[in-house]
Order: structure tokens, then C-alpha cells, then sequence
């Protein structure tokens, strides 16, 4: 059993999956083939292919950026929503912020369980060393400045996370050209993929998860801008300007 089918066994993988039925249209058809090229991923891992199986895993990702992205649209967030989901380095962008987000949530020791009681998600976090239960919804969390009024967007505290600009330029880079590493030779050799497997495999499937979970909170909370998802658009839109100011130079 691969590390895919660990996690996609769980029962809050199974909850997540559950609610893909009730996104938007493009949302949800994005949603589902993510899920589906989790799935592929962990049949071809399992057959010995780790390196298709990783290129799946990838694009397993992106689609679920895509399913965020699109209920976003759908769901009021207006122009900060209008990502180009065309563009793979716009969507490596998304993907590395959720990766970085979910660090910055392990300082809280936030851990979500299944609630089969009212079939919902429960989250678990600290603040000041005092343990909260609550429903999970992104609605939990948002950056406040040194006032502790809620800010526009958290671009300094995600520029905070990398040495400088040029390495978060080479971050988004390395994102938006995984796919095309892992499958294509070059003038100096072949792809040999990632070296350790299994961890890639991890990643992508949790930030699939935690993409299409995102999109699922935002449709639970149609008509309403959940600060945490409006700060987190407005960031991407302003990395994604410095990506591109930085490209043309």
C-alpha cells in the first residue's frame, strides 16, 4: 500500500471526497480529476513506475488549485479571484502557499479529525498554550498586523519565509516546471525523478486534499468573504506580480 492510499483511506479524505458533489461545475470536475490522478498515481507507484506515478501526483496538484481557484469565481471573491489557471507558474504559486500555510498552522498544532457525530470536520489548535475544538473552516484563522487589526494580505510575512525574492522566484520556478523535469530528457541526461518518492507523493496528495477542502469551505460559505481566503488571493496576486516583474528583467 502506497503512501497515497494511506492518507486517501482516511476518513477525512473519504469526508473531503464526499463533498465534491456539491462544488461548482468547473470546480467540481477538476476536484474529482484530481482525486483521480491521486489514484492513478498510486496504482502506477504501486507497479513499480515511481516516476509516471510522480508526474500524476503533480498534476493531481494542480488541478486541485484549479478546484480552488474556480470556486473562488464562482463564490464572490471578485478580481483577486482571477488567477489564470492556464498558467502553471500562477498555480505553482497557489500550491507553494498552501505548502507554506500549512507550516505556519503547525505552530497552532493544529490537527483535524472526523466528527461522525454530525459528520463534519473537527479541528484541534492552540493559542497561548489553551487547546480550542471547533468546527474546521478557514474561518478560524486570519493575519492581523502589529495592532491586531486584520490585515489586506500577508505578503511580508510569506516573503519572511524564503531568504530573499530571488529564491521565492526560484520556488515558483521549480513548481511550474516539475512536470515537464520529471518526464522530459534534456541535452545533459535523463529524468531520474525524485529521489525520494514517497514524500513527493505525501505532498502532493495532502495539498490536493487540502486544496479541494478549501474550495468545499469556500462553497459552505457562498454570499460570505472568509478573511483567510481573501488575504491568501491578495498575496498570491502580489507574489505573482513580483514573479513576473523579476521574469522580465
Amino acid at each position: 500500500m502506497s503512501v497515497i492510499d494511506k492518507i486517501m483511506q482516511r476518513d477525512i479524505a473519504l469526508w473531503i471526497c464526499d463533498q465534491i458533489k456539491d462544488l461548482p461545475d468547473r470546480a467540481k470536475y477538476c476536484a474529482y480529476n484530481s482525486v483521480r490522478s491521486l489514484e492513478w498515481a498510486n496504482n502506477i507507484f504501486e507497479a513499480g513506475l515511481p516516476i509516471p506515478a510522480s508526474y500524476c501526483a503533480l498534476h493531481a496538484t494542480e488541478e486541485a488549485v484549479a478546484a480552488f481557484i474556480y470556486c473562488a469565481k464562482e463564490c464572490g471573491y471578485g478580481d483577486i479571484a482571477n488567477i489564470n489557471t492556464k498558467d502553471h507558474a500562477e498555480k505553482a504559486t497557489i500550491s507553494l502557499f498552501a505548502e507554506k500555510i500549512t507550516k505556519i498552522l503547525k505552530d497552532y498544532n493544529v490537527a483535524i479529525a472526523f466528527n461522525k457525530n454530525n459528520n463534519t470536520l473537527t479541528v484541534k489548535f492552540e493559542i497561548d498554550s489553551k487547546v480550542y475544538y471547533q468546527e474546521a473552516t478557514t474561518k478560524l484563522f486570519s493575519f492581523r498586523d502589529d495592532n491586531q487589526d486584520q490585515s489586506q494580505n500577508f505578503y511580508n510575512e510569506f516573503i519572511k519565509m524564503f531568504s530573499d525574492t530571488e529564491e521565492l522566484k526560484n520556488s515558483i520556478l521549480s513548481g511550474q516546471e516539475a512536470r515537464v523535469k520529471i518526464f522530459y530528457a534534456t541535452k545533459t541526461g535523463l529524468p531520474t525523478g525524485f529521489l525520494k518518492p514517497e514524500p513527493q507523493l505525501e505532498r502532493e496528495c495532502q495539498l490536493s486534499l487540502g486544496l479541494i477542502w478549501a474550495a468545499v469551505d469556500i462553497k459552505n460559505h457562498k454570499g460570505e468573504i472568509i478573511p483567510f481566503i481573501d488575504q491568501a488571493l491578495r498575496t498570491a496576486n502580489m507574489v505573482i506580480a513580483e514573479f513576473k516583474s523579476k521574469k522580465k528583467k
